[in-house]
């Protein structure tokens, strides 16, 4: 009994000092058993929900989901620079990292047939998201890869489902400062299906259906590469909004959508993100979806960018959900690097303030 209490001490103290290691751009999490213990509640289905890929598998042991990640290489290694044929001054360097396409699709495969499982009763909508959410804590990713996963690789798909997690934030002209609107996507009390719901600012630009929907966030080209639109599109079940989501990427007209299909595209003119909420220092702060902690610092309040360079803050600490609470993100590496760190939902942020 005397080695008891110092065992528990020793026990706690590791708790406390668990944290993320960032480690040339990938997240390495506190090493966890491959298990999600209560992943699921009174499913309709109980056999049958297994899913088995070359990369990615869940295997379920009653409400138990054995959860196995095979690594894979995501980016292809940088080009080398390479100078332009016939002008010698000017160079041509890769904008950002390469993705592998085909690689992209294996993860996508994965989501679709979660999504398959869920559809046929194994678990519930909600389950699924915190299912994905929970293999991104216990498996090494790159930051912007476990966002792939958690919400799906939406620059491939060219869309996304609105969930809980989610604020809208529309910035419309109004002839003198813009009018910022913030929407919150909810659950409607008691089912699946979610509402989206105004938080401040007039809310002129989208006007939510008064039925709760199933919704999927969709962008998309018009009259050139650079030219995005951005449409909501809503349904009363997923396979009408699957079936619905494949109609407007063909044909984007809201006018052509089916019966009781819920399409609204935002007027050209009104900028809209999707995105949630950083807590820094105490306040919310939007960050887009697949955005940066670097970014989120150079916000203003009202969730826009200021004018001019930002000067970034020091000694910036990140704390990120951990089996359901928070624990530090540590660097490996240059202490700024943090500031390209992709953020999660829950996410909090403080640091010194600058002199």
């Amino acid at each position: 009994m005397r080695w008891a209490v110092p065992i528990l001490c020793c026990l706690l103290a590791a708790c406390r000092h668990q944290a993320y290691l960032l480690k040339q751009q990938m997240l390495i999490p506190p090493p966890s058993k491959p298990e999600i213990k209560s992943a699921r509640k009174h499913p309709s289905q109980q056999t049958g929900c297994d899913v088995e890929f070359d990369r990615f598998s869940v295997a379920w042991r009653g409400n138990t989901a054995r959860v196995a990640v095979k690594p894979q290489t995501y980016y292809a290694p940088p080009a080398e620079q390479q100078k332009q044929q016939g002008t010698p001054a000017v160079s041509i360097a890769e904008s950002g990292p390469r993705i592998y396409v085909d690689s992209l699709a294996d993860l996508e495969r994965f989501r679709e047939a979660l999504a398959a499982k869920e559809d046929a009763g194994c678990f519930r909508h909600e389950e699924g998201s915190r299912l994905r959410q929970a293999i991104t804590e216990k498996f090494p990713f790159s930051p912007q890869i476990a966002v792939y996963l958690r919400f799906g690789p939406y620059t491939q798909t060219s869309f996304f489902d609105l969930t809980p997690e989610f604020i809208l934030r529309l910035v419309s002209p109004t002839g003198g400062e813009p009018d910022v609107s913030f929407y919150a996507i909810t659950r409607a009390p008691g089912e699946e299906r979610m509402r989206i719901t105004l938080l401040s600012g007039a809310g002129s630009a989208l006007t939510g259906p008064a039925t709760p929907a199933y919704f999927r966030y969709l962008y998309w080209t018009s009259a050139s590469e650079h030219n995005f639109r951005a449409t909501i599109l809503g349904a009363p079940d997923r396979k009408t909004l699957r079936e619905a989501t494949d109609h407007f990427l063909s044909d984007p007209d809201c006018e052509k959508r089916s019966e009781g299909v819920y399409c609204q595209s935002i007027a050209a003119g009104v900028g809209m993100n999707a995105g949630f909420y950083l807590r820094v220092k105490g306040r919310d702060i939007f960050v887009r979806l697949g955005g940066s902690i670097g970014e989120a610092l150079g916000e203003a309040q009202n969730g826009l960018r200021g004018l001019g360079r930002q000067t970034l803050p020091q000694n910036v600490t990140v704390r990120r959900m951990f089996h359901g609470r928070l624990i530090p993100v540590k660097v490996d590496g240059a202490a700024n690097s943090i500031f390209s760190l992709v953020p999660m939902p829950g996410d909090e942020i403080t640091f010194k303030s600058v002199q």
